[in-house]
């Protein structure tokens, strides 16, 4: 749950940080450059055993750190530039629904009638909360783009997660992979910035908070939730980020919410409970 809520609260941090100038990609940079010493750091001194790990593991790390990691917040970032908070946040959490359609088609997977009205619920849930059964959309197609491809490599890195990296402890699993997206994306992007100085007082602070209440301790206790509770309950309380992104949205940057997107909010994260639930219901058959 304050996993949830932590992640629910990013977007506003990441608004304040853009707000000063900065891209996505230089203020990912620096948010790994304060948070990977930082996790390796905590390592050191409560398990040093957490730094050992196979050839085999550190490839996959390398894998979903590269892959996963980086593309997803990448997006996730840039869709704050066309979109509000809440809505980035709702299109973000469609990531179930593609992993049910992976798991159809690649795994095969049991399709029923329920999971496919459920798949039918979150498009139209998604549809009511951009506005786009009206004469007018007012959100970004851009935007909306940038959101569901970040929610496609969020689903990728839970699905690879699940399938590759079991075993390793979780903020092994954050401080690795975090590393080598820090690598990517310094050879994409050296931070000359960072040498030059120009870095402000309050990009400094709103960074920081990122590093550390909006990556290492929700990402931290995501993977320490699933290995005790499981995906199904955290996804299903992974939902409170929904709200939480709405709530300060609405009054701390005076977004404006209709009604509509209530309730295609409320489509949406029943679609997602349904999925999950029977997803988990048949693997225990």
């Amino acid at each position: 749950m304050f996993s949830a809520v932590l992640f629910g609260s990013a977007g506003l941090f990441v608004k304040l940080a853009s707000g000063l100038g900065i891209d996505a990609i230089s203020l990912l940079t620096l948010q790994y450059i304060i948070a990977v010493p930082l996790m390796f750091v905590i390592m050191y001194i409560f398990n040093k055993k957490s730094f050992k790990v196979t050839k085999k593991q550190l490839l996959r790390l390398a894998i979903l750190g590269i892959v996963g990691n980086t593309f997803m917040t990448v997006f996730y970032y840039t869709a704050y530039n066309y979109l509000p908070i809440q809505m980035v946040a709702i299109l973000l959490y469609t990531y179930p629904i593609m992993v049910f359609i992976y798991s159809a088609v690649f795994k095969k997977g049991s399709i029923s009638y329920i999971k496919v009205f459920a798949v039918f619920l979150a498009f139209f849930g998604c549809l009511l909360t951009l506005d786009i059964l009206s004469s007018r959309p007012k959100y970004s197609l851009i935007g909306v783009i940038f959101a569901l491809i970040c929610a496609m490599f969020y689903a990728f890195m839970n699905i690879y997660s699940e399938e590759k990296l079991q075993g390793i402890g979780p903020l092994t699993i954050n401080a690795y992979s975090t590393l080598f997206s820090l690598i990517s994306l310094m050879i994409y992007k050296f931070p000359l910035f960072v040498f030059r100085g120009d870095i402000t007082k309050s990009l400094l602070i709103y960074t920081i908070i990122l590093a550390i209440f909006c990556e290492i301790i929700p990402l931290t206790l995501l993977y320490a939730a699933i290995k005790y509770i499981g995906s199904l309950k955290v996804s299903i309380i992974g939902n409170l980020e929904i709200p939480t992104a709405m709530i300060i949205s609405f009054f701390i940057l005076h977004e404006h919410i209709t009604l509509m997107q209530i309730v295609g909010t409320v489509l949406v994260i029943c679609a997602v409970y349904m999925i999950r639930t029977k997803r988990t219901s048949t693997e225990k058959l």
